[in-house]
């Protein structure tokens, strides 16, 4: 038997088959559960909802509700020398570990799908963190040797040398970033298409990859039909998925409350819009008890099937308006990247790209429920969330009603669209292009008219209080509204707000860049109007110098190349509800490219799709079903009570959140809390940890979407394993369960 030294405490005893994994071939990591924590913790809640194959909730013998994580620990043992193939050890006489050199090491962290062909930087990783034992060290392989290896023979292709990445930094001197030593394999130089792993002298090999234009592909239809899995008022069925599901939510009805859900918070400061009680001061309002008491403004029932569920909600929400922007917009952008039939939905062999099908899906509901006069109620809500237990969305019992047309709703609807409207005539879909132009052409007049302004007055809990919108017109919205209209209809009359508005549209360019999507007003560079001239330099001076920091930060902040705030910066702490996820960010880096054309910016992108497919510290890609080592479980009503093994694809939660959740910290960490590095705080307790383990499809789906159908080199038609993809038979068995070293 090879002696060993053991990093970390080992397990009380190992009674049963153990799993287990070889970092290099002298460190292997022993992986169990629910013993006492002595090295990297991570955890999956098994509380209040019903998982798959279980009859009942978990309850103590009293019938309390269990809230009791799922808790992995992980012990990392240093043999005195490192294996050879087949060499064995014996921790104990029911317990031997064999090392296999065929098996990837989790030390490499790289894109899982691979690389583009026009990706020209292009760099894998080395690093892992041994819980309490700190860094697995590294750098004494810098100036060493790295192979590229080709899968089908194994054969070396292209020979690089490991270089250190910068030290790990830690927040305020005291918190480590990844708790790792990184090196980096660049293989920049090297791009002939085929399936590759890499190969380093006391490391071991990597997991295959591929490098070809296949690889965006791949993503972008993952990515888009996550947003097609989240579709509300329609079956999910075969062969568009094996996920399947019944038509839900067919019809609403129309209701009286405000659409504006920033509008029932109290608000800072004096403002003029929002609830105010009978005396003028501002209060916070729920939305349930409102709708319970004022359900109705006529009892009309529309037949509304369209738009997208979040995570744990079945409403459909106005933020959403911003994923048909965004996709219509990267059509615009990019029409040469996207073709029909490119996503295997339904409407796919109607002669319009997939793209803009999706993006229609999220207005069909709004197109339905528009009033004659022009106003769109933006809100689709009911009385109270769905519970756990309450089964798919076609069993929920509850009414659903339809907010009540604002100005600025109503705007937002027309600017969402008239961008489609573009978009359409652009694919040559002329009958669909004038149905949503007509559409918004009225949402416009309705939105133009001070006289409707929406201010209600409510008897809510034995008390009067009064409602009232913002006095103006939202700048983003109007813009973008006003510009799309005159440039389909030639009329310029749909300028005039916008030209009496420049300055404050000009102050929402710098004051609330964080808020807007960065192709917000990517129109006035794809249709350049010369009245707007100064607004389209003022765009294209934010976008610029946020991309310029943005690239500035992504090759020097972190050892991993990623998008986020540098480490001294004021919004480092911002991680949480998908701010961290880099496609997102990486929206900004693709209108730089478009505006300038400049390579860089390009490259940055691509960099950020390596993040997100894995090139990062937990060496997991950010969103299910892509890539190998994926997220398994995370807080989607539809996959507890769907009876199928897997979670739904395409689904990517908020993941990093910074500081720790208060429930992670009393269930999981305890005193371990402020030992865990920052790029590693997914922890996963469902609905204790919303920040963490929820996912909206306008924050995390839709902007990975865009990002990667940007990055598609070659469009094509999904391949049949695509297409015919089929659930695993137990999500726990899926590698991304448990967190990797």
């Amino acid at each position: 038997m090879k002696k060993f030294l053991l990093i970390l405490l080992l397990f009380p005893l190992f009674s049963s088959a153990v799993e287990y994994e070889f970092l290099t071939p002298q460190v292997v990591v022993v992986k169990g559960k629910n013993s006492n924590p002595a090295g990297l913790i991570s955890s999956q809640y098994r509380g209040d909802f019903v998982w798959k194959k279980e009859n009942a909730l978990l309850r103590d013998k009293d019938g309390r509700i269990l809230r009791k994580p799922d808790v992995t620990f992980y012990q990392y043992i240093k043999l005195a020398h490192p294996l050879k193939h087949g060499d064995k050890v014996s921790l104990n006489r029911k317990t031997v570990l064999r090392y296999d050199k065929n098996i990837p090491s989790p030390v490499f962290k790289l894109n899982q799908l691979g690389n583009g062909i026009n990706q020209k930087r292009k760099y894998a990783y080395l690093g892992a963190w041994l819980g309490k034992a700190g860094a697995l060290p590294l750098k004494h392989l810098a100036g060493k040797t790295f192979e590229l290896r080709r899968s089908s023979d194994g054969k070396t292709v292209y020979k690089g040398i490991l270089k250190m990445r910068r030290d790990d930094p830690k927040y305020q001197g005291n918190i480590p970033f990844t708790g790792e030593e990184v090196l980096e394999l660049d293989y920049s130089n090297f791009n002939t298409p085929g399936k590759y792993y890499f190969y380093v002298d006391s490391i071991g090999r990597s997991m295959d990859f591929v490098i070809g234009s296949e690889t965006l592909n791949e993503a972008f239809y993952i990515h888009a039909r996550g947003l097609y899995h989240k579709r509300c008022g329609i079956a999910k069925a075969q062969p568009f998925t094996a996920w399947t599901s019944q038509a839900c939510h067919s019809s609403v009805i129309r209701g009286r409350f405000p659409g504006n859900a920033g509008h029932y918070r109290k608000g800072r400061g004096a403002r003029n819009y929002g609830f105010f009680d009978i005396k003028e001061n501002p209060i916070e309002v729920k939305a349930f008890d409102l709708i319970k008491e004022y359900q109705i403004y006529k009892n009309e029932i529309v037949t509304a099937p369209g738009g997208w569920h979040d995570a744990a909600d079945y409403d459909r929400r106005p933020y959403h308006l911003r994923i048909v922007n965004d996709l219509a917009t990267v059509y615009l952008m990019k029409s040469e990247n996207f073709i029909d039939g490119q996503l295997n939905i339904p409407e796919s062999g109607n002669g319009i790209p997939d793209i803009l099908d999706e993006a229609a899906w999220g207005l069909k509901h709004l197109l339905a429920v528009q009033m004659k006069n022009g106003g769109v109620g933006t809100w689709f809500e009911t009385t109270g969330h769905p519970g756990p237990g309450e089964g798919l969305p076609d069993k929920d019992k509850r009414t659903y009603y339809v907010s009540a047309p604002s100005r600025n709703g109503t705007l937002e609807y027309a600017s969402a669209a008239s961008t489609l409207a573009l978009a359409l005539k652009k694919a040559g879909a002329v009958q669909e292009a004038e149905k949503y132009l007509d559409s918004a052409k009225k949402a416009w007049c309705f939105a133009m008219e001070p006289r409707n302004r929406l201010v209600s007055w409510f008897r809510l809990k034995n008390r009067m209080i009064f409602y009232c919108e913002e006095p103006y017109l939202n700048a983003e919205n109007l813009l973008r509204a006003g510009a799309n209209l005159y440039i389909l209809t030639g009329n310029s009359s749909y300028l005039e707000p916008v030209l009496n508005e420049q300055k404050r549209i000009k102050d929402t360019f710098n004051k609330d860049f964080w808020r807007w999507s960065a192709l917000s007003w990517m129109i006035l560079e794809l249709h350049p109007v010369k009245e707007l001239a100064r607004l389209q330099k003022e765009y294209r001076t934010v976008i610029l110098k946020n991309a310029e920091k943005m690239l500035l930060e992504q090759e020097n902040a972190y050892p991993y190349r990623t998008l986020w705030h540098a480490p001294h910066a004021g919004w480092v702490h911002a991680m949480s509800w998908g701010n961290y996820h880099p496609l997102r960010r990486a929206a900004t880096l693709i209108a730089a490219h478009k505006l300038t054309g400049e390579d860089k910016f390009l490259q940055g992108a691509y960099l950020a799709n390596d993040f997100h497919n894995g090139a990062n510290a937990p060496g997991r890609t950010m969103t299910s079903g892509l890539g190998k080592v994926y997220p398994a479980a995370f807080l989607d009503l539809v996959s507890y009570a769907d009876n199928i093994g897997e979670f739904v694809p395409g689904i990517t939660p908020y993941g990093n959140t910074f500081g720790l959740d208060r429930n992670a910290v009393k269930m999981v960490y305890k005193e371990n809390a402020d030992k865990l590095p920052i790029f590693r705080r997914y922890v996963n307790l469902e609905f204790l940890s919303v920040p963490s383990s929820e996912y909206s499809v306008w924050e995390t789906i839709a902007p990975a979407a865009v990002t990667t159908g940007y990055l598609i080199e070659k469009p094509a038609l999904p391949s049949v394993k695509l297409k015919n993809r089929k659930p695993a038979a137990d999500f726990r068995q899926l590698p991304g369960y448990r967190a990797l070293p």
